[in-house]
């Protein structure tokens, strides 16, 4: 798309000027509207222009104006299941706002996913706690002036691993243990052991179905194999990136019960981010979300112990896990907006 004030243009990962021009980008929206947090990686993002897995398609876009970027979108696009959905990240530089460019960037995305078969679109807007930092507010605004519902929240927790006491951890990881007879722990880093791949990709496959979610989200089933699990380890090894993963076994059985992972990206030294953590509902009631909690965050400390940070997300109505991270030492930081717009 073009005006006579603004260019909207594929970014070309050889063009040097365009792709600083994005980095810069991210990295001024960070600083401007969350104010102290992780700014994104210059490298991973590099990485992140070249290599996603396959199950998804993703587009990239720059918003250029008097010759500098001021803007950008991606698109993250399910190919193996919900393809009616479109996710989308939209940022402006702060000193280029409330001028009409993201008005223009989200007339085009809306043009483009109804060029693309994509009828939902899903983004993200930060809403300060009345305790908390107090981030920026903007993008609920402009989510809601443009027609985008919240549809589902959830509480956004980090955890200070130099104010968490080890001797607390230990008491919580052994009484844990006294209430998990007959299961066992299965652990790796990056690659997940064949013999539990199939267990581990149903654990990936029910992340779209147990947790609890707003009504509105218009989040499908998904289906997970060993393939896709594979391609996304790949995906991941390639772009830098390291993932610490603790499941939990019943031995009796041979079934995988739950897991819990951690990743951490390239460039960045002092925070890492909860991934997935599900209890099938069969094994439930016997502390394993404690127990894979905290040995998956132990495992991750041998390896990486300059790591601060680990930040989790969680919905406002799952009392169990904020139970237990909010034991493990996390504390509320923001709450994070799912707003939703239905094209059709």
């Amino acid at each position: 798309m073009s005006n006579p004030d603004i260019d909207i243009v594929p970014i070309d990962p050889l063009n040097r000027d365009q792709v600083n021009g994005w980095i810069r980008t991210q990295r001024a929206v960070t600083e401007h509207d969350l104010p102290g947090e992780s700014l994104p990686s210059p490298s991973f993002q590099r990485l992140r222009l070249l290599l996603w897995p396959d199950s998804l398609d993703v587009e990239r876009y720059v918003a250029v104006q008097d010759g500098e970027v001021v803007g950008a979108l991606q698109y993250s696009m399910p190919t193996q299941d919900n393809q009616h959905l479109l996710e989308l990240e939209l940022e402006v530089r702060p000193d280029r706002r409330r001028a009409g460019l993201g008005t223009a960037l989200n007339e085009f995305t809306e043009r483009r996913a109804a060029e693309l078969g994509r009828d939902t679109i899903l983004a993200f807007a930060v809403d300060p706690l009345p305790d908390g930092p107090q981030f920026d507010r903007s993008g609920q605004e402009f989510a809601k002036a443009r027609g985008y519902k919240v549809v589902d929240q959830e509480i956004h927790r980090r955890n200070d691993l130099t104010l968490v006491g080890e001797d607390e951890l230990a008491k919580l990881y052994v009484d844990a243990w006294s209430k998990a007879a007959g299961y066992e722990l299965v652990q790796w880093i990056d690659d997940c052991p064949d013999d539990v791949i199939d267990g581990y990709a149903a654990l990936n496959e029910r992340m779209y179905t147990d947790p609890p979610m707003g009504e509105e989200l218009d989040i499908r089933p998904a289906s997970y194999d060993a393939a896709r699990i594979r391609n996304t380890e790949w995906v991941m090894k390639e772009r830098g990136q390291t993932q610490f993963v603790t499941a939990v076994r019943h031995v009796e059985s041979g079934e995988l019960a739950g897991m819990s992972g951690l990743g951490l990206t390239p460039g960045e030294e002092l925070h890492a981010w909860q991934q997935d953590t599900i209890v099938e509902q069969k094994h439930r009631g016997h502390r394993l979300g404690t127990i894979l909690k905290i040995a998956n965050q132990r495992l991750m400390r041998k390896y990486r112990p300059q790591i601060r940070y680990i930040h989790t997300w969680n919905a406002e109505v799952n009392d169990h896990m904020i139970a237990i991270n909010e034991a493990m030492g996390y504390r509320a930081l923001c709450r994070d907006l799912d707003v939703q717009k239905k094209l059709k």
